[in-house]
């Protein structure tokens, strides 16, 4: 049976999108995953384009409200921005949540390439630490 993963942030645009699709990517979607926000907004383009770089075409990806999710259970929530985290604690029954926070790329001043690098130096972070993860909670 295949785990299920929730990955929550707090607008569902750019970290919990994109760390979804990599552990889609990384798993060859043998886990089953979910990313939600607190607040959903659009996903960012850069996000898309960024995750587009690595062969991982998410253009039909939809942002989601938690809302949806709350009465589903899930082997692991993994919250990305202090906002979520405390949803969860206060919310949402599972057995293994984790925290884990990266620097928001939407914060780099500066040109569209400039911008663009913010996104990868995100991507590659993530996708390293996920190749970490995904082995040692046995999703791998």
């Amino acid at each position: 049976m295949q785990k299920k993963v929730l990955v929550l942030g707090t607008r569902n645009t750019v970290v919990s999108p994109m760390m979804s699709e990599l552990i889609k990517h990384i798993t060859f979607k043998q886990v089953d995953v979910y990313s939600a926000g607190i607040s959903p907004e659009e996903i960012h383009p850069h996000t898309l384009k960024v995750l587009l770089e690595m062969g991982i075409d998410a253009s039909g990806y939809k942002p989601h409200s938690v809302n949806e999710y709350v009465h589903t259970k899930f082997d692991i929530i993994i919250t990305v921005t202090p906002e979520s985290q405390k949803y969860v604690d206060l919310l949402m029954a599972c057995r293994t949540k984790i925290h884990k926070e990266f620097d928001d790329p939407r914060k780099v001043e500066g040109n569209e390439i400039q911008q663009l690098n913010a996104f990868r130096k995100l991507r590659d972070e993530m996708n390293d630490w996920l190749n970490e993860f995904l082995p040692r909670h046995r999703l791998l």
